[in-house]
């Protein structure tokens, strides 16, 4: 039984499939946020509704199952899960031979959503990174602006756009790219 809630979307045009893939994961405590029979269809319903889940039948129509493969995980749309009903070779994403236990089927569900929530967390600390390095250089490059305008030492110009900032009640870095751009 899934200890956190997880919804999944489901990709596969066939009924029977659906069915016993839903039972499944219903009795193991994740929630089906929506189904499509195609591959178009698919990627939209990933898109609207955000799901922990992407459950893929190997032979959901029309065609390119690597592609598809390619499409949500260059674009984080979820964590995915392939069922392999058609004997395509899929490396390099999860995917189980059907058919499998339900128990097999909750276990990896549920270790993919708990993989999946531990990579959006990496890519937002990392994001985070990136956006205090980018202040950082601005900060910077202002004050070497300030140095070279006002003839002030390395100190004195940080301390120049300290005082900047705290009178225009803005942070930082807005304040070096108020400089940077000209407008203070």
């Amino acid at each position: 039984m899934a200890k956190t809630s997880f919804d999944y979307c489901l990709g596969s045009a066939d009924s029977n499939l659906k069915k016993a893939l839903t039972a499944a994961l219903s009795d193991a405590g994740f929630h089906a946020s929506g189904e499509a029979r195609n591959v178009p269809e698919f990627l939209r319903l990933l898109r609207l509704k955000q799901p922990w889940l992407a459950v893929i039948d190997t032979r959901i129509p029309p065609g390119n199952i690597k592609q598809l493969a390619s499409i949500v995980e260059e674009d984080n749309l979820s964590a995915s899960l392939f069922v392999d009903t058609g004997n395509k070779g899929l490396s390099g994403y999860m995917q189980l031979k059907w058919p499998v236990e339900s128990a097999v089927l909750a276990a990896v569900a549920e270790t993919l959503c708990h993989e999946y929530a531990r990579k959006r967390k990496l890519h937002s600390r990392i994001e985070g990174l990136e956006n205090k390095l980018k202040e950082r250089r601005e900060i910077e490059k202002a004050k070497g602006i300030i140095m070279k305008k006002m003839k002030l030492d390395e100190e004195r110009a940080y301390r120049y756009l300290q005082k900047k900032s705290m009178e225009q009640r803005i942070s930082l870095g807005e304040a070096a790219c108020r400089i940077i751009d000209g407008s203070s």
